[in-house]
């Protein structure tokens, strides 16, 4: 549901956030380090799905996966590590692990929260790198707008069409104390292919469709509010060709998916959300298809109260979370019932505390959890941050420990990912026992208001360690693979593993230019030190924007490049470990109804070499060239 976040203009007044402590808060104020993107620039850089929106947050590792999907990764932690929440609620069965970004629309989005670290505490299992909190917008009247966007990859031998088409509609109302809002959206990329004497495509034909209906109203100081989210998703990317004959077998995916969301509040006091959600999925190869079914059920209750405790005034929020999902797999060639009707169940509750004395603040938190297979897991936290002030210099010091932990979901457990004509097969693992984590953060932020001019500037560094245990990776079986002639991997606990680095921001701005600008560093290994896989030591995001005075018009250009990205397990060669991409986006506002975008993604069309990935050669440079495209908005 909607959280209730002021309408302020965002270059004016400060963000008000939620993630951190799961209450509105002012961003300065938030003694948890939330990043945050407003819903100007959510506009400027993507009208179809959260992918191209994430690929420019600060310590943000987007990548593309065999199945063309894209997972996130925070302080390497990879996206089964991740929560990725809309209104602070899981988008998507744990059961299917980590979510895919391309499945996820922008559209009717306020603002996006990253948390970056443990946050077990406020969210349990699969929060351990962190949380991505997608708000959406409230109805506040009767509005209604238009998208078309058209794209091309220009690196590109697909026949026929090869233009990619985005089309969306948002309409909101206010009628007799309700408020309703609708949005509906496709897309369709015919995908790409860099060699056109070969059967195999490097990117796969895709139409997404999503729709989504919300309705509220209130009743003396009680909201009530449901939604309906619908997804349905089908990929098709030609793998090889049949000897002698001339059927072609593919990469397929069919996805069918919808979500009910019901909540009861008062503002600021309580809450209680309830969710169902259900997956349903057929996808492989097309001789070896498989349709799962996934369910999950949710209540989300709670409670915040204040009190003094010596003195000293403390905010509280309690939570109580019941939750339920299910996993069904068959082989749809065979018949065989390869999963059958397995889940699992928890009760988790939660309580965080939340004083300030003079500039000091502290935070502590702890949650417990019962599930139904792993008995009993807890976690707490402890965090600080004080405020210091030297004429136009603003100083924010924090630092925190935390312990996290993550129960196996029921993907890693017993899914069968047979992906053969890929090249790959992952395998879960019954015997998967949950991973627990101690992590701890330092860091500072400094504001500088330059006297007698416009320009500020805004520096944030930070450094992380984590030592995990029983940490939950897919390992490669030697064996097996040999056997199969296929790279089969299956989950498995490493001992241990460390996982730590440092990441620096500055941002300097004016009415006209903002220039932003992030490194991070990280090293992760296992007790062997063996590296994790597919993680870049070094990354650089930078971005620079300009506001014209005297038009509504914006022009932003920004650079993403990672330096020594560990390789995919398995891998004994590299080619490519390291890589750069430049894009641009210039928006112009021609009135009040009409807008349009222009853009160009990757420029300098660095691209995995398709050679290397059948020789069995990592190439860690992304899969897609470039991609020119142009969208069109009117506001009725």
């Amino acid at each position: 549901m909607p959280i209730d976040i002021p309408a302020d203009d965002n270059r004016d007044i400060e963000y008000r956030v939620v993630t951190g402590t799961r209450s509105p808060t002012l961003l300065s104020n938030s003694p948890i380090k939330v990043d945050v993107i407003d819903k100007d620039a959510i506009a400027r850089l993507s009208k179809g799905t959260l992918r191209q929106v994430l690929e420019v947050m600060p310590g943000v590792v987007v990548r593309r996966s065999q199945k063309d999907g894209y997972n996130v990764q925070l302080h390497g932690f990879n996206g089964d590590h991740v929560l990725v929440l809309i209104n602070g609620q899981p988008i998507i069965a744990p059961t299917g692990s980590s979510v895919d970004l391309d499945q996820i629309s922008v559209a009717n989005i306020r603002q996006i929260e990253i948390v970056r670290g443990a946050a077990s505490v406020l969210y349990g299992s699969s929060a351990m790198g962190g949380v991505i909190n997608i708000i959406t917008a409230k109805p506040v009247k009767n509005t209604a707008t238009l998208d078309y966007e058209v794209g091309h990859y220009t690196d590109d031998g697909v026949s026929g069409d090869t233009l990619t088409h985005t089309t969306r509609i948002n309409a909101a109302g206010k009628m007799r104390g309700w408020q309703a809002a609708v949005s509906a959206q496709h897309i369709t990329n015919p995908g790409f292919d860099y060699d056109e004497t070969s059967v195999a495509h490097d990117g796969g034909a895709v139409d997404k469709t999503f729709v989504k209906m919300a309705l509220s109203t209130q009743f003396d100081s009680t909201d009530f509010a449901y939604q309906m989210q619908f997804f349905d998703e089908k990929k098709d990317r030609p793998q090889s060709a049949i000897p002698g004959q001339s059927s072609i077998i593919s990469y397929q995916s069919d996805v069918e998916q919808w979500q009910h969301d019901f909540s009861v509040k008062q503002a600021g006091l309580w809450h209680v959300n309830s969710r169902y959600l259900a997956h349903d999925e057929t996808s492989g190869n097309t001789n070896g298809l498989r349709e799962t079914d996934i369910q999950l059920g949710e209540i989300d209750a709670q409670y915040q109260f204040q009190s003094n405790v010596l003195t000293m005034p403390v905010n509280w929020v309690s939570g109580l979370v019941l939750h339920a999902d299910n996993l069904d797999q068959q082989n749809v060639e065979t018949g065989v019932i390869e999963v059958d009707d397995v889940s699992r169940q928890s009760v988790e509750a939660y309580l965080q505390a939340q004083g300030q004395f003079k500039n000091t603040q502290l935070l502590a938190g702890v949650r417990i959890q019962n599930d139904s297979d792993f008995n009993w897991h807890t976690a707490a936290k402890l965090s600080a941050n004080r405020k210091f002030k030297y004429n136009t210099l603003s100083i924010h010091l924090r630092g925190g420990v935390g312990s996290s932990y993550r129960v196996p979901n029921l993907k890693e457990r017993y899914y069968v990912f047979d992906h053969s004509n890929l090249g790959y097969m992952v395998l879960g693992n019954a015997q998967l026992q949950p991973e627990t984590a101690l992590s701890s953060n330092v860091g500072a932020s400094f504001n500088w208001s330059i006297p007698d001019t416009q320009w500020s500037l805004k520096t944030d560094i930070e450094f992380h360690y984590t030592d995990a245990t029983d940490f939950i990776i897919a390992l490669r079986d030697e064996d097996a693979s040999k056997n199969a002639g296929l790279d089969i991997s299956i989950y498995n606990n490493l001992d241990e593993a460390q996982l730590y680095g440092a990441d620096l921001s500055v941002a300097v701005q004016n009415d006209n230019w903002t220039w932003q600008t992030n490194y991070s560093y990280l090293h992760t290994e296992d007790k062997e030190s063996n590296r994790l896989p597919e993680r870049p030591t070094h990354l650089i995001k930078t971005a620079l924007t300009y506001q014209f005075s005297r038009s509504e018009t914006s022009i932003q250009v920004y650079a993403v490049h990672e330096n020594d990205v560990s390789p995919t397990a398995g891998y004994t060669q590299t080619s490519h470990d390291a890589y750069t991409t430049v894009n641009a986006v210039l928006q112009h506002q021609y009135n009040s109804a009409i807008s349009m975008r222009i853009g160009a993604e990757n420029i300098s069309n660095e691209h995995r070499s398709p050679d290397a990935v059948s020789a069995g050669v990592f190439d860690a440079r992304p899969i897609s060239s470039r991609r020119v495209y142009v969208s069109v908005r009117y506001a009725f």
